[in-house]
């Protein structure tokens, strides 16, 4: 609570002298008579013990009224946080390639998708030197010879990553391998480009800007769709490719079974990035390309993604004074009316007593 006119409460000081005064006037009235009986030795009776009331509602209406003239004010505040979020569809490679064990996690050696699963959910969630994305719609496409939508846009990032990014697998089925780079950018854009009108009409808010994180350790094999058509598509949507070839180029050690003993052997296979193709994507939609050689790499990769890509969060603060003389409140749950009321009704109950029960007889 505060005061529009404080200064006034310095008045509050003279209340003592006015009790003193009012005091004085109530008990020093009386009737002359003749005995010699002593009258304080008579039993008192209830209205000579509360004659004090009068007096007391009077000095509680000044004080009343000289805290009204100082103008009380309650004030109430709202906070309203605006967010202007990014949209952030990532595509992950799940081709058989992606099994090449060239990245680590606690000094051990992983495949490169144990790898990204990791720190992809770093990046959703924070850990480390990445911070989270918590004010952000993101969704999950993955792709080996076909495209797939994984996960739709969404802000449920513990559903994202505990449930489906860490449930997403490398292809055991020769016939579902490949590299549809070109289909599985088509597929993020096609579901980035729908996304304004259902965030504004959900939550109000607006998108800042719309990603797409594309990670791959191979070149286009598969699919329908060309990878810089596909590019093309999203630099029409406005849309924004960060591309990351992953894994390094040439030969990597890469798990297979072996046909007599049928146990599995680590052995180096070649495999190939599309580097050219990659940068020109990013070029092509005014993004980056990144090249994550091992799992260090990528945490910083990300990183510099998550620096680049930030939710703008504009608060605004709403403040109401409610005069307090006037108008009721409502402090620590219970309902205060207005004071200006409080000290009328205390000066018309001192008027109404006073020439009631207290009347005094000239």
């Amino acid at each position: 609570m505060t005061f529009h006119n404080a200064w006034l409460l310095l008045f509050l000081l003279a209340i003592p002298l006015l009790w003193w005064r009012w005091r004085k006037q109530t008990f020093n009235t009386g009737i002359s008579y003749a005995t010699s009986v002593d009258v304080s030795l008579l039993p008192a009776s209830l209205r000579s013990k509360t004659a004090w009331t009068p007096t007391v509602l009077r000095t509680l209406a000044i004080a009343m009224l000289i805290v009204c003239v100082a103008r009380p004010q309650k004030r109430f505040e709202k906070t309203k946080q605006a967010s202007d979020g990014v949209a952030i569809e990532m595509v992950i490679d799940r081709s058989s390639s992606m099994n090449a064990h060239d990245f680590t996690i606690d000094g051990k050696a992983v495949d490169r998708l144990t790898a990204v699963r990791r720190v992809a959910g770093d990046f959703i969630g924070g850990m480390g030197s990445l911070d989270g994305r918590s004010g952000d719609l993101i969704g999950l496409v993955t792709f080996a010879g076909y495209a797939d939508s994984n996960c739709p846009m969404t802000f449920d990032h513990e559903f994202l990553v505990t449930d489906v990014l860490n449930g997403i697998e490398i292809v055991s089925e020769q016939s579902e391998n490949g590299t549809a780079i070109g289909d599985a950018l088509a597929l993020a854009v096609e579901r980035l480009s729908s996304l304004d009108a259902r965030v504004k009409s959900e939550s109000g808010e607006t998108i800042k800007s719309k990603v797409i994180i594309l990670l791959t350790d191979g070149e286009n094999t598969a699919g329908d769709i060309e990878p810089l058509t596909a590019a093309d598509m999203a630099a029409a949507m406005g849309i924004k490719v960060y591309a990351i070839g992953a894994g390094t180029n040439g030969w990597a050690p890469t798990p297979v079974r072996n046909p007599f003993t049928g146990k599995i052997q680590m052995r180096n296979q070649q495999v190939n990035i599309d580097e050219i193709t990659l940068r020109e994507i990013a070029t092509i939609t005014d993004g980056e390309y990144f090249r994550a050689t091992d799992t260090a790499s990528l945490e910083a990769i990300y990183a510099i993604i998550d620096e680049m890509e930030r939710t703008e969060i504009t608060q605004r603060t709403y403040v109401n004074h409610v005069d307090m003389a006037v108008q009721s409140v409502v402090l620590a749950g219970f309902a205060v009316p207005p004071l200006l009321l409080v000290a009328f009704v205390l000066l018309i109950a001192d008027i109404f007593l006073r020439n009631t029960y207290y009347r005094i007889l000239d």
